[in-house]
């Protein structure tokens, strides 16, 4: 029972490796690198790449593998003991979750996936509106407590002051419900926004690797899943989802942007709005806080 990847992300081994299972979910499993600190996701999904991932475009039984069962690639092939199924990683293309820099004026884009991602979290009756944590004492209490640490982390972010910025987030880390806490997702969606606002400014991103710094220390509060994604966000490696909506930002199509938008606003339950939340205040800090955020 073999199948084919479709995408491996630039942060799996090219080389042999050895894994255990660490997580088992209905569409993805997480695997623990043997001597490394560090995971590796295998998801079934039609479009959806991750730095750390090796996706597969069917429908998979995971379910029929085991949270400690052991992995092993040997010569581009991923085996499982006791499982028939075997994942072929041969010939398959690299994602590379770097992100595109933002030329143009993204004003309208960002006002149009701003009001977008509202109106579905309003919709979803979401813990965390973007707009009410702008607005005093207002939304559902996830949504109270993290406005306080998400105004100190804008406005560290303008003095580009790394100290204050991880003292912020030192508020923010671990805060929420799921899979990756909503604090975890808008901090992650926070270094996609600024990375893409930076370009090659030597002041902003002198301040986006000393800030990555201190956060990476400061994510050990929270679970090992969320330290993945919070470790290659430092590195400038984001989600295909992300990728894909700053790219429709930058360009100005506003014929797909609600689109992209709602389907990066799909992934998890609240993990791709929380991220679109960290993305679109990252972008308005560096790039349009003229009229950030009504």
């Amino acid at each position: 029972m073999q199948f084919q990847a479709v995408s491996v992300g630039s942060a799996v081994p090219q080389d042999n490796f050895n894994a255990t299972i660490k997580h088992l979910f209905d569409s993805s499993l997480n695997l623990l690198l043997e001597h490394e600190d560090r995971l590796i996701t295998i998801l079934s999904s039609g479009h959806y790449e991750l730095p750390q991932g090796i996706r597969l475009a069917t429908k998979v039984p995971l379910q029929s593998l085991a949270v400690g069962l052991r992995a092993a690639a040997r010569g581009g092939v991923l085996r499982f003991d006791y499982s028939p199924l075997t994942i072929d990683l041969r010939g398959t293309p690299i994602w590379d979750g770097r992100l595109s820099l933002l030329t143009g004026n993204i004003e309208r884009a960002w006002l149009i996936t701003w009001k977008t991602l509202n109106e579905g979290q309003r919709l979803k009756q979401s813990e965390l509106i973007a707009k009410d944590l702008f607005q005093s004492n207002r939304g559902p209490p996830l949504t109270r407590k993290l406005s306080q640490p998400v105004y100190k982390l804008i406005t560290a972010a303008k003095n580009m002051d790394a100290y204050a910025s991880t003292s912020a987030a030192n508020e923010m880390i671990g805060l929420g419900l799921g899979i990756t806490p909503s604090g975890d997702d808008i901090l992650i969606g926070f270094l996609a926004g600024l990375y893409s606002m930076a370009g090659h400014r030597k002041g902003a991103l002198d301040f986006i690797h000393a800030f990555g710094n201190t956060l990476l220390r400061v994510s050990k509060e929270t679970n090992d899943i969320s330290q993945t994604y919070i470790r290659h966000a430092v590195k400038g490696e984001f989600s295909s989802s992300i990728s894909a909506l700053i790219k429709v930002i930058n360009n100005g199509d506003e014929g797909r942007l609600i689109t992209i938008t709602k389907d990066a606003m799909g992934v998890g339950h609240s993990s791709g709005m929380d991220s679109i939340t960290g993305l679109l205040i990252g972008l308005a800090v560096w790039g349009v806080g003229s009229f950030y955020p009504n």
